[in-house]
């Protein structure tokens, strides 16, 4: 195997961890989705009572990692296409 042919296979390992990764995220997104309308049908007029005040930030850091994922993602896949 050439060394150009392994960095490839370790592209593309990396790539498949990277997905991997985007679907733990995407998963913990619609979790935490759904915890938040579990704990706001505890209390409607009053969510605030229930709901985490660190939940909405949460939410905001995995949507900020999705996005820095898919800039890698293409990155990598760009790097491996002009290889």
């Amino acid at each position: 195997m050439s060394a150009l042919e392994e960095l490839l296979q370790a592209l593309q390992h990396v790539d498949d961890q990277l997905a991997r990764g985007q679907q733990h995220l995407v998963h913990a997104r619609r979790s935490l989705r759904e915890a938040e309308a579990a704990l706001t049908r505890i209390d409607p007029d009053h969510p605030e009572t229930v709901v985490p005040p660190g939940l909405p930030r949460s939410k905001d850091r995995i949507e900020d990692t999705l996005t820095k994922v898919e800039h890698v993602t293409d990155a990598l896949r760009d790097f491996a296409s002009r290889l």
